[in-house]
């Protein structure tokens, strides 16, 4: 009778409820993938640039170490010129002194 409707109701409403809520489990592993994926390409992109900064790193490194050569090989020529400028300024000196 009215107990055993009330039972199939209830039950019925029950499943509905349960229904409802697999339905939002399903949902939440699917956004939970949905995340998943996301953050492991975030992690790649990551560990992309984290490798990009030290390649560049490197080449400023690089690009410090050729420079600092360089400036040593400017300084070195520029002595290198002062010299023989005045050792031609000497013997100039020497030619007008002695020879004129």
């Amino acid at each position: 009778g009215q107990l055993e409707e009330a039972e199939q109701a209830a039950l019925k409403g029950g499943k509905k409820v349960i229904a409802k809520l697999e339905q939002r489990i399903h949902d939440l592993e699917a956004e939970l993938d949905g995340e998943q994926h996301r953050y492991q390409e975030a992690n790649k992109n990551v560990a992309k640039s984290d490798r990009r900064v030290r390649e560049l790193q490197f080449q400023v490194d690089e690009d410090k170490k050729n420079y600092e050569r360089l400036q040593d090989l400017v300084d070195k020529l520029q002595s290198k010129i002062k010299t023989q400028k005045k050792q031609l300024e000497d013997a100039v000196s020497f030619f007008f002194k002695y020879l004129i």
